[in-house]
């Protein structure tokens, strides 16, 4: 995946906090989602008759859950760079 590149702030472009406020939303959708995705994850009750394949299950959920986290904080850290920039 590409980096991410901060926006410039200037009197031409949308202001920062208009840009701060859009990576905030994206930043709720997340969070949403990741909640989410927490409520959705396998249980054992669903793996009755194959318990076998519950671990795995939990694993590839988990994974599944761990890429977002990961995008979560890469678009936080934009979201802080475009607030602190000059």
């Amino acid at each position: 995946m590409r980096d991410l590149v901060k926006p410039q702030i200037s009197i031409n472009g949308s202001p920062r906090e208009m840009l701060v406020d859009q990576q905030r939303d994206v930043l709720k959708a997340f969070a949403s989602l990741v909640i989410a995705m927490s409520h959705a994850r396998p249980h054992g009750r669903d793996y009755q008759h194959r318990p076998h394949e519950y671990p795995g299950a939990c694993e590839a959920w988990n994974e599944r859950i761990a890429v977002i986290v990961d995008l979560q904080l890469e678009i936080e850290k934009h979201a802080f760079a475009i607030q602190d920039s000059d």
